[in-house]
């Protein structure tokens, strides 16, 4: 078996699919990897808003309101 610090140090440097497949064979390192995904700064889920919601979402709250009343 490779080396824990080699395996991080990929883990680091991969894409999104390369780092499932990662994540998913090596389950004594995924705390490591939680930490490198939580710390990394390419990966911004809440930071960015959606600017285009789908036009079935974008009256969702009025129409649910009006099929209350």
């Amino acid at each position: 078996m490779r080396a824990s610090k080699n395996i991080i140090e990929e883990y680091r440097n991969a894409d999104a699919e390369k780092r499932l497949y990662l994540f998913l064979s090596h389950r004594s390192l995924r705390d490591e990897f939680l930490e490198i995904d939580q710390s990394d700064t390419s990966v911004g889920f809440s930071e960015t808003r959606i600017k285009n919601k789908c036009r079935m979402c974008q009256n969702w709250g009025q129409s649910l309101i009006g099929a209350l009343k």
